[in-house]
């Protein structure tokens, strides 16, 4: 072979090879956007490539593994978020039963208010009405005191006259 045929093969090898890279690097995006799991074999299924491609190029191995990796802490990241969120909705579902029966209790303190209210202007009508009868009968005690020291005094003057 010729060094023509050579530089040529090398050439169409290299530009399959960087062809390979793309397609590869290419599918390692799309699988994250899909937020699908990459590992070695879903990466090669993806880019058309063999899983043998994959392991002949140590950077794109260890690129999907360290994605792979990051994926897993990143479920467990995302399974703890959504235990504190379901822990916290659990808590909110709490004190909101909570809450409703302190405002079934509110409701039926203000009924009983609403209730004692009207009875409260029942109360203060007859309170006003006694509170008069109370000084009319002050006064005529004091006018029968008033007329029994009178009588006592003339009782009084009777006798001495006598």
């Amino acid at each position: 072979m010729s060094n023509k045929q050579l530089a040529g093969l090398n050439q169409a090898s290299l530009k399959k090879r960087n062809d390979a890279i793309a397609r590869t690097k290419k599918a390692i995006a799309i699988l994250i956007k899909r937020e699908q799991k990459i590992t070695i074999r879903s990466v090669s299924r993806e880019a058309q490539v063999s899983v043998s491609y994959i392991y002949k190029h140590p950077e794109l191995a260890y690129k999907i593994q360290c994605l792979r990796e990051q994926q897993k802490y990143d479920l467990v990241a995302h399974n703890q978020t959504t235990k504190k969120i379901d822990q916290q909705a659990e808590l909110w579902r709490i004190e909101k039963a909570a809450l409703k029966q302190e405002n079934a209790e509110l409701k039926a303190i203000i009924e009983q208010e609403k209730v004692r209210g009207n009875n409260t202007k029942e109360l203060k009508s007859a309170n006003l009405q006694l509170a008069t009868e109370n000084l009319r009968l002050k006064q005529e005690l004091k006018y029968t005191l008033k007329s029994l020291q009178e009588a006592r005094e003339f009782i009084l003057e009777q006798r001495k006259l006598e």
